[in-house]
């Protein structure tokens, strides 16, 4: 358990460490594979939230799931990609939490995947934001350097160790 000090010192609350839906890139479902082509190619994540057209969470694409779906045994065939939707191909398997998740599940979740995906589960999976790996490590960061600058805190910790070693 993470003493709740330290967790009040890392985060307020939740949706601090969280990208709100309007600030994240994503795409529809019901779009073609050409625009999540486009979409990707002008972010800087690697793979993005796809929503409902009622801006409902209900998978993940990446560009290798795109180019993937538009190569054949012997070549690339570019025009699938107008005629593929993103939900033909995106991966459904996604990690999400409500927004009232407790801190230390989302640090948790946070060691295998890059980023979790935020929902309102009384409004059917709508997409709030994203909670970035990133964000927490420059929030951890911060912290063991706030730690390290207090001799008092410093002491503590080799005595701890001390103790622990005999």
């Amino acid at each position: 358990m993470i003493h709740p000090t330290i967790e009040s010192f890392i985060c307020s609350d939740v949706s601090s460490l969280m990208i709100p839906a309007d600030d994240v890139a994503s795409v529809i479902s019901t779009h073609t594979l050409s625009h999540g082509l486009l979409v990707l190619s002008q972010v800087k994540y690697s793979m993005i939230p796809v929503l409902s057209p009622k801006s409902q969470l209900v998978g993940l694409i990446s560009m290798p799931l795109i180019i993937n779906a538009a190569v054949t045994i012997d070549s690339i065939d570019i025009e699938r990609l107008d005629t593929l939707k993103i939900s033909d191909v995106m991966r459904t398997d996604v990690k999400m939490l409500p927004l009232d998740t407790p801190f230390e599940l989302i640090l948790r979740d946070l060691i295998d995947h890059n980023f979790i995906c935020v929902i309102d589960p009384c409004q059917n999976n709508e997409f709030l934001g994203l909670i970035t790996r990133r964000e927490i490590l420059k929030r951890l960061n911060h912290l063991v350097h706030k730690l390290s600058t207090d001799s008092t805190i410093i002491e503590q910790i080799e005595q701890l160790q001390h103790a622990l070693s005999l």
